[in-house]
């Protein structure tokens, strides 16, 4: 665990040996949405970080409580704490969001060699995705997770943020995740309606490589295209068919990302 100044603790996992690798994960969902990435890179011979943010899985939330400043602390403080150097950055969903408005701060991008940015959101969240503009404020209320705790009815909503592609297998762990998004996490979900980081992407100078899905209605491609057009070195792939949680649906790709040496 990391102590926080406001008393935050956060849960962090530091794994195998090689090259450091940092992922970031979306939200509503803890470390282990990451659970068939991180293992692949710690058996291709990397050091993995993950972590939980504040307010997600076993990391609590301290009296600063959430915001996209509080988030990136926290980022920052787990960088520093386990010394990381020359790393690769892996992104999923907010988690991009978190890091890219980071990503301008020397102290942090000393640390940070290039960035894998996968489903990404930059912020006015509702724009291009109905979906989001729905969910949002039925997962403020509970509605959605309380939705989501039924299996028929869950895995409608689930399957809402997943390509047509989705196997059963990551149709229930997506159902599982909505059920399980703490409450007081809805500080987020305006956050990321009402804030954006389109202002800092010029002064990003971090090698970017994106990756969007096709049929992601939670984060439609618009926001992987703003970064490309706007950050000073980043490409994109688009993966035919895939949803939001790609991290499930084709991690292999994640994976791929994160090992090649696709900067040139």
């Amino acid at each position: 665990m990391i102590a926080r100044p406001d008393g935050t603790k956060l849960r962090v996992v530091d794994a195998g040996a090689g090259a450091d690798v940092l992922l970031v994960h979306g939200f509503g969902v803890p470390a282990e949405s990451y659970s068939l990435v991180q293992p692949a890179l710690v058996g291709s011979g990397r050091r993995v970080v993950a972590y939980d943010q504040r307010g997600h899985g076993r990391s609590t939330c301290g009296t600063d409580g959430i915001g996209a400043s509080q988030f990136r602390g926290d980022l920052r403080a787990v960088a520093d704490y386990h010394d990381l150097r020359d790393a690769t950055l892996v992104c999923h969903s907010m988690g991009n969001f978190v890091a890219l408005g980071l990503l301008t701060d020397p102290a942090f991008r000393k640390r940070i060699s290039r960035a894998v940015l996968v489903s990404p959101i930059t912020g006015n969240s509702s724009k291009g995705a109905p979906s989001a503009l729905v969910q949002g404020p039925l997962i403020q209320w509970g509605l959605a997770q309380r939705l989501a705790s039924g299996r028929r009815i869950g895995s409608i909503l689930a399957a809402q943020s997943l390509g047509p592609g989705a196997s059963p297998a990551v149709v229930e762990a997506s159902r599982l995740s909505m059920a399980a998004i703490p409450s007081a996490l809805g500080p987020a979900v305006t956050m990321l309606r009402k804030e954006s980081v389109q202002d800092v992407l010029p002064d990003i100078d971090v090698p970017l490589y994106v990756l969007t899905g096709t049929a992601d209605r939670t984060t439609p491609s618009w926001h992987a295209e703003l970064i490309v057009a706007r950050a000073q070195d980043a490409r994109i792939d688009y993966l035919a068919d895939g949803g939001h949680m790609l991290n499930w649906e084709a991690p292999e790709h994640i994976v791929r990302a994160a090992l090649e040496e696709w900067v040139d």
